[in-house]
């Protein structure tokens, strides 16, 4: 793991505190802070964090739960202050506020096939893997059907720039096909949320997505790759349309089935926004059962007080969610890097300023987040009862996703 982010993100933070602190060299003290750092430490609290103990860390969930925990009791051993908002029922109720939040499982019997009917008759053509090779959409509903797949290129309807991959097309009763993000030289960002939306509109009874043989120059930085990763529609209005992720491999013996190649249909349509629209003589099985209850979201907040009577009542917040999936379809997802490192870091930067000196002169609030999963809940959650005036935040910092990548820094 490259916990280089861990000492890159604390400088990063003594840039932010620098004018709190009372020392006139706060270089000097950047480099003292620094030498605290423990990356053993930093990579067990991964390997804890991510072991089946915690089952996942998904918000709502005993797993959620025991992490909350955890968090609360490293605050405590550190020496921050509780600086928790709406008090729950437990041994660590000064430390957290809670809230409600949707949970949803997918069960362990799930089944995705593909049969070609190309030439007459209906040959199998995949029995894919699952985790390896699809995953079902965390909140999908339940879904038992057979019906043919309809390539929907990017997956855009947007007539009005003269570009809709849905034109022409009756996708009605069929699965929709799409490929994740968007082309490379179309001007504007296209969520999943709209691609879920548009397929839904038109009529589709569910729908495929994968990520295209070629990567964008963000999902390389990122470190992502071809397999299928598990994510939530997060709808909240409307009942989500079921769908699954499938692997890029998994898209490419589909397409190759039929005589075509997935990466030259996605280079035409990156490079010249040709539509690429088609029906394919392909039927696709999808198959699972889905719950969905409410379950308690737990944020753990911690402090350092301003030590600075003029300065105390502005705060610094550093934030890192912790939730990650859970257990879904017979898998466990352990989230070492998504947000487990995240985390890590959080403590890691909690235990070392509570060791400086002087102490800072702003107040210093250290959020360990749930929900993010769930379309920020947890940090919504704190909006909405913050520990400290939002008008004297004067900065927040966030830490997700530090365990992998090409090791360069994103900031957003």
């Amino acid at each position: 793991m490259q916990f280089s982010f861990g000492l890159t993100a604390l400088s990063c933070l003594w840039v932010f505190l620098s004018p709190t602190y009372a020392g006139a060299q706060p270089e000097g003290d950047l480099v003292e802070a620094l030498k605290r750092v423990d990356p053993v430490r930093l990579v067990q609290d991964v390997k804890v964090l991510s072991s089946p103990d915690f089952a996942g860390r998904q918000a709502g969930t005993e797993g959620g739960q025991r992490s909350a925990a955890f968090i609360a009791e490293r605050f405590g051993v550190f020496g921050l202050t509780p600086a928790g908002t709406i008090a729950l029922d437990s041994q660590n109720e000064l430390w957290t506020q809670t809230g409600p939040i949707p949970v949803a499982q997918i069960d362990d019997t799930v089944a995705v096939e593909f049969s070609s009917v190309l030439g007459g008759g209906q040959r199998p053509v995949l029995h894919p893997a699952v985790g390896s090779d699809y995953l079902p959409v965390l909140d999908s509903p339940s879904i038992n059907v057979v019906a043919p797949v309809v390539f929907v290129g990017y997956g855009i309807s947007d007539p009005a720039r003269d570009f809709d991959e849905y034109q022409g097309l009756d996708v009605r009763n069929r699965v929709v096909m799409f490929l994740r993000g968007k082309p490379r030289n179309y001007p504007r960002w296209v969520t999943h949320v709209e691609k879920e939306r548009i397929a839904r509109e038109n009529g589709a009874v569910g729908f495929l997505t994968l990520t295209g043989p070629t990567l964008s120059a963000y999902a390389a930085r990122r470190g992502m790759g071809h397999a299928p990763l598990a994510f939530y529609n997060n709808l909240q209005n409307s009942r989500p349309l079921p769908g699954c992720w499938v692997s890029t491999a998994v898209g490419e013996k589909v397409f190759a089935s039929q005589g075509l190649s997935l990466q030259e249909l996605q280079k035409n349509i990156d490079e010249h926004l040709t539509i690429q629209s088609r029906e394919l003589g392909i039927l696709a099985r999808l198959r699972w059962e889905s719950r969905q209850e409410v379950g308690r979201l737990i944020n753990v907040l911690g402090v350092i007080p301003g030590s600075d009577p003029k300065l105390r009542e502005e705060t610094v917040v550093i934030g890192a969610h912790r939730d990650h999936f859970g257990q879904q379809a017979g898998l466990l997802f352990p989230g070492a890097d998504d947000n487990a490192s995240g985390t890590a870091v959080l403590l890691e930067i909690a235990r070392v300023l509570m060791q400086s000196h002087p102490p800072p002169r702003r107040t210093i609030l250290f959020a360990s987040f749930s929900g993010e999963e769930r379309d920020l809940l947890g940090s919504k959650l704190y909006v909405e009862h913050p520990s400290f005036s939002l008008d004297q935040t004067v900065a927040m910092i966030n830490v997700d996703h530090v365990g992998v990548g090409n090791g360069k820094l994103t900031v957003g």
